[in-house]
């Protein structure tokens, strides 16, 4: 009897430090997954900060319909839209590929 008990007794400890330790490693895995994705966000941002830029940078636009960047991990492309005479209206985008991250943004430049 007292056999079975102390063998009962280490199941049912076994079980109970295998379910905490699943339980950590999700959560760990959780977190990393997070820190993946803003560590990609926050790229994105950068990407499309310097894109807005560049936009910005050019004199004439007249004669661009889209501008992409090659990237091996991230899609980086502008399109340009022109609106009136001397109005243009770009959409920026960044995608990160092979992720769910995007990040968009509409900006209204005057040519010279």
């Amino acid at each position: 009897m007292k056999k079975s008990f102390s063998l009962f007794s280490t199941l049912i400890l076994v079980f109970i430090f295998s379910i905490s330790a699943i339980k950590i490693y999700e959560l760990k895995s959780i977190s990393s997954t997070n820190i993946i994705n803003q560590y990609k966000y926050i790229q994105a941002k950068n990407h499309l900060n310097f894109l807005e830029e560049y936009i910005k940078s050019l004199n004439n636009l007249n004669n661009l319909e889209k501008i992409q960047i090659e990237n091996e991990k991230y899609e980086i492309l502008a399109l340009v839209k022109k609106i009136e005479n001397k109005k243009f209206e770009i959409q920026l985008s960044v995608k990160a590929v092979g992720f769910d991250i995007r990040v968009y943004k509409k900006v209204l430049k005057n040519n010279l």
